[in-house]
């Protein structure tokens, strides 16, 4: 992979902030995960009931989370669906959400490559 999907800045902020305590960074990001992973089920489901404000609330919801985790690329799919909640322009909203399936799916095999295979959660990946 030639680009970091994670922003190192950010990253390396987390990892010194818990250089005393490696299994905190990894048990962060195995959140991070797990919750971003529901998040997308959520928006699934907002956009399968045509909830526009649902899907504004959940892609601000993981905009924010991936911003603090430095996934900048996921950021921006969610930042794009939650503008599409706020307009209610539904209609390629399905495309953006596959883009941001693909960027935490991304995201999801660069911490498992940093942190090892138990900062993913046990059920499955993002989908």
């Amino acid at each position: 992979m030639s680009e970091r999907l994670i922003t190192t800045p950010v990253f390396v902020r987390l990892r010194q902030a818990t250089a005393n305590s490696p299994a905190v960074l990894t048990e962060l990001c195995r959140d991070y995960i797990s919750e971003a992973r529901s998040t997308v089920a959520q928006i699934r489901d907002a956009l399968e009931h045509g909830d526009a404000a649902q899907l504004r609330e959940r892609a601000h919801y993981l905009k924010g989370s991936s911003m603090m985790i430095g996934a900048q690329h996921l950021s921006q799919r969610c930042a794009a669906l939650e503008q599409m909640g706020r307009d209610s322009e539904l209609a390629a909203a399905n495309a953006e959400l596959e883009r941001a399936i693909t960027a935490l799916k991304a995201v999801e095999n660069e911490l498992e490559q940093e942190l090892g295979p138990a900062v993913l959660p046990g059920e499955g990946s993002a989908a």
